[in-house]
């Protein structure tokens, strides 16, 4: 049978001590609100080798990304008779926001210690929490006689302590491909739309690719080859000409027998058919 707020104001304030710390405000007709203590932990997959537990001071506020898990040490501690069992469940307020608290087992009788709960944001946006905040709600419950043998779960005292190993969401390791994917198809995007804009701004431009352009610029082109051939033909034909002339020049010095021009001096006279030439 589940206890009502009677039976948990009387083991509490009694010397059972059925919850320490106990505040008779938490107490609902058929349970007991906890609240958040000061330790907890969220795994990061940027560093999945390390386990570091985070302290909170009075009334600090944290906060749980999307789709991440958080272990949160609870304020309370409980203190079970042999005779009695516990389970704990998520406020409604903290279901709304998205937050699922993760199935464990009732705690058995005789349980002493600390309360520790998993709870994974399902939601796409961060949720918000804060040291003292209610967060769960415990039923206690009578068992229908008292067991022979009682072997209770280890005691809790810190967050720490009971961890062994980083963890992390696979939802949030999706998340973050799935951003990552989400970024390059953007960018991706953004390129296309600036090579679109290139282009139009390119075709903007009057006659930049239009036929016409295209064969005004080949003409261009064609009359300056044009013009290039018949210089270099011109430039042939004078060196032709060049050649014949020192040719007939050669041809001449051999004759009158004109010494080389390395020999010449200004006394050298040249003496052709006619007329007489000093160089």
């Amino acid at each position: 049978m589940t206890f009502s707020s009677d039976q948990i104001d009387s083991l509490s304030k009694g010397s059972e001590q059925l919850i320490v710390p106990y505040n008779e405000a938490n107490t609902r007709a058929g349970s007991y609100d906890l609240t958040i203590g000061d330790e907890y932990y969220i795994g990061s997959s940027q560093d999945e080798s390390i386990l570091d537990t985070r302290s909170l001071s009075k009334d600090q506020s944290f906060a749980i990304p999307p789709h991440a898990v958080c272990f949160i040490l609870l304020t309370e501690a409980i203190k079970l008779p042999s005779d009695v069992t516990a389970k704990i469940s998520l406020r409604m307020t903290h279901i709304y926001s998205g937050l699922v608290l993760t199935s464990q087992p009732p705690f058995d009788p005789g349980y002493s210690g600390n309360i520790i709960v998993m709870v994974h944001n399902f939601s796409a946006s961060p949720v918000y929490l804060k040291q003292g905040e209610r967060l769960a709600t415990i039923e206690f419950s009578n068992l229908a006689s008292i067991p022979k043998e009682v072997k209770p779960h280890r005691s809790v005292t810190t967050l720490k302590g009971q961890l062994t190993k980083p963890l992390v969401s696979s939802l949030s390791e999706i998340a973050s491909i799935s951003k990552a994917a989400q970024d390059r198809v953007n960018w991706l995007s953004n390129q296309m739309l600036i090579f679109a804009a290139l282009i139009v701004a390119v075709l903007a431009v009057p006659g930049f690719f239009s036929y016409s352009g295209i064969v005004d610029r080949v003409n261009e082109q064609r009359d300056e080859i044009k013009e290039l051939k018949a210089s270099i033909e011109k430039y042939k034909i004078q060196y032709k000409k060049n050649l014949e002339e020192m040719a007939d020049l050669k041809k001449l010095f051999t004759k009158y027998n004109v010494p080389p021009l390395s020999e010449l001096s200004d006394s050298t006279t040249i003496k052709l058919p006619g007329q007489e030439v000093k160089e």
